[in-house]
């Protein structure tokens, strides 16, 4: 078939380990990629899909790419690296379990990303043996607790009997139709790699989907991070050579001057390097999701999915204060938005134009909700920015009914170190240090105007918060 002027959309396909997403995938495709259906040989050994794969097939005027990543807990930052270049989303579902762990946890990345539209399908209704429209229902109230709403399109299928798959198509077709897409072509080529190999007498294939531009034949691109230089000798879309390739279009590249053993997912096929940049130390706005749990500590350890390429580091959440100020902070579970620096065991490149991150945390159980949500970057940092921290001293009330006012110790050591702490402010109900008081440390403390004498005693404590800078390291 002739793919030349089809309309290209990509699909991500997602949901729980042993759903059936790969056999609807199979199901659905008329055509398979070189990365097609559990391409990698440890697929078959396991019976899992460990890798991405791409297959394709056409519904009126588009081609449908589907991108089939792993259901299995412990690759879901696989799954996330398929975000980045899908239009919408298929949640597959087992109609005799229901949502499970990871079906949770894929919404939830699909959802941080600001993937909108979203189709189910309930497979395997041949095993079935309940209602079926009582089981849609359940369906619908367990989304409408999703951004996503319980008026999502649901289709039950039999992957193993192909049924129900004429009406999927129809659903499908439907909900493509009704995507707002803007391909933005006229700008320089973006392209993330996906998969890489070499062919005897070819040379180097680079595979991916581009997210922004045009590729050209015998076009000059160069791999970021890695600044290779290379030519595009020709291009591809599902098998069929073209001269050309544009923004959405999956494509395999052969370039020429390519070492692909320096190559990973993550890399880039770029035409312009200007639309990157490259660190470790990143600024965020972190929009977490209400369903994890755990409280954000500084300095918890996290993992970071940019684009297709997830790497682990820390997270140092903080409040601004005077003058923009970073005060060092812990963030419980209640809040939902922070600021944060994220500091990466690695260098990483990150698209100018394309700046939200997946944040994971993928050392928890899989039996419990990872993800932690999304963060937009605010910019990157050379060098680990200033932090801050309020360091509190307690004193005590020695003296409360002095003829000078009131005394208390404990705040300075000695009486050089009392007349520096002079002006400084204390905690309510006092006010702050007003003189030094004899040689021994002690200082004279105001009170705010509304408390009488006789509620201070002997003993009561005073506290001096002071803040203090210090330079972030990494834990």
């Amino acid at each position: 078939m002739d793919l030349k002027n089809k309309i290209s959309v990509s699909i991500g396909l997602f949901g729980h380990i042993d759903s059936g997403k790969t056999a609807v995938a199979e199901a659905l495709t008329e055509i398979i990629s070189t990365a097609g259906i559990d391409a990698h040989p440890q697929s078959k050994e396991r019976g899992i899909t460990i890798d991405l794969g791409f297959t394709s097939f056409v519904l009126g005027d588009y081609l449908v790419t589907l991108v089939d990543g792993p259901g299995h807990a412990d690759l879901i930052k696989i799954s996330a690296s398929s975000v980045e270049i899908i239009d919408c989303a298929l949640v597959v579902i087992d109609i005799n379990k229901g949502p499970q762990i990871q079906t949770g946890e894929h919404l939830i990345m699909i959802e941080a990303l600001k993937i909108k539209n979203l189709i189910v399908v309930l497979n395997k209704i041949d095993l079935f043996k309940g209602n079926l429209e009582e089981e849609i229902i359940k369906i619908k109230k367990f989304f409408s607790s999703t951004s996503f709403g319980k008026n999502i399109p649901i289709f039950p299928v039999s992957a193993k009997n192909r049924i129900g798959f004429e009406e999927l198509k129809k659903g499908i077709h439907e909900v493509i139709k009704a995507l707002k897409i803007h391909r933005d072509i006229k700008d320089d080529l973006v392209m993330p790699i996906d998969h890489y190999f070499n062919i005897k007498g070819m040379g180097t294939i680079l595979t991916g989907t581009i997210l922004r531009g045009e590729v050209k034949l015998n076009q000059k691109v160069m791999i970021l991070p890695l600044k290779q230089e290379g030519r595009v000798k020709n291009i591809q879309i599902f098998h069929q050579n073209m001269e050309r390739a544009i923004a959405g279009d999956r494509v395999g590249l052969n370039l020429k001057n390519i070492n692909v053993k320096k190559l990973y997912r993550g890399c880039y096929v770029a035409s312009n390097p200007e639309e990157f940049e490259y660190g470790a130390i990143i600024e965020v706005r972190m929009e977490k999701n209400k369903l994890f749990k755990p409280e954000v500590r500084f300095g918890s350890q996290i993992h970071v999915t940019i684009g297709m390429f997830t790497t682990a580091g820390y997270i140092y959440p903080y409040e601004l204060i005077e003058e923009s100020k970073r005060l060092k902070t812990d963030v419980s579970n209640k809040i939902e938005r922070f600021q944060a620096i994220i500091w990466l065991n690695e260098n990483v490149l990150i698209d100018k134009k394309k700046t939200t991150l997946l944040i994971s945390r993928l050392d928890l159980p899989p039996t419990s909700l990872r993800i932690m949500g999304a963060a937009e970057v605010i910019k990157i940092h050379q060098t680990p920015p200033l932090f801050y921290r309020f360091k509190v001293k307690r004193g005590k009330i020695i003296n409360p009914n002095h003829s000078q006012g009131i005394i208390c110790s404990g705040l300075a050591q000695s009486a050089e170190g009392a007349k520096k702490i002079v002006g400084r402010k204390l905690e309510s109900p006092y006010t702050r240090i007003l003189d030094s008081f004899g040689t021994k440390g002690y200082v004279i403390v105001g009170i705010e105007k509304n408390r009488e004498k006789h509620e201070i005693k002997a003993g009561d404590v005073v506290r001096l918060k002071e803040l203090y800078h210090f330079n972030l390291k990494k834990i």
